[in-house]
């Protein structure tokens, strides 16, 4: 199990972490949540506020198994994009894609989008894979493709929890909140507004907005 997970964390370069192998790495979060994650995750997707019609951004989208409840809460009128380093994620999203789903190749901390552009951002168990150095960068891009009254939602490992030995991602973030601070500083820096925070299981989140 260990020398199958050390497999997942393939792609690690200057920009980050690329999951090459995405659907093993699905397989072994569906794990991790104890056969809770499609729970998790539609909590994710209400604490999101998406409304049918609003433009939503999920970074880090890996095979876009978030970025397709989005889409179901934005409705046919909406539309979800999904950003991902790795092209075999993206190659795979986009073939189980809506019409209203569109995917491309892109890291957190440059991305390929217009300012100002999404009514929701949604980054969920990707900013471990940003080095820490860059996760300021990367949470001061998604402000700038935020809409004004937009809102992010970020949840990662929460790194004061129990031990993840399941995921090396947990014994990443649990070393980077020493150096660069939680994930709500991180958003308040880039210039959101915090409006909550709090906990699911395996995962800490933080809700702000573009005021």
């Amino acid at each position: 199990m260990h020398d199958t997970l050390r497999r997942l964390h393939e792609g690690r370069r200057g920009t980050g972490t690329t999951l090459d192998r995405f659907r093993l790495n699905e397989l072994v979060s569906q794990i991790a949540f104890g056969g809770g994650r499609r729970r998790v995750y539609r909590r994710i997707v209400s604490l999101t506020g998406v409304r049918p019609g609003d433009a939503v951004l999920d970074v880090g989208c890996s095979g876009g198994y978030l970025a397709r409840k989005l889409a179901d809460a934005a409705g046919p009128s909406g539309r979800v994009t999904g950003v991902d380093p790795s092209q075999a994620a993206i190659t795979y999203a986009r073939r189980r894609a809506t019409r209203a789903m569109t995917f491309t190749v892109g890291v957190a901390q440059d991305l390929p989008l217009p300012d100002a552009s999404f009514d929701a951002v949604t980054c969920t168990l990707a900013m471990h894979h940003v080095p820490a150095r860059q996760r300021a960068a990367a949470f001061r891009d998604m402000y700038r493709v935020t809409k004004s009254g937009g809102r992010l939602l970020v949840a990662d490992f929460d790194t004061a929890g129990r031990p993840l030995p399941l995921h090396a991602g947990g014994r990443r973030m649990r070393r980077a909140a020493a150096t660069v601070g939680p994930l709500e500083e991180l958003a308040a820096a880039a210039g959101y507004q915090v409006e909550s925070t709090g906990r699911l299981p395996l995962l800490r989140y933080v809700v702000a907005i573009r005021t």
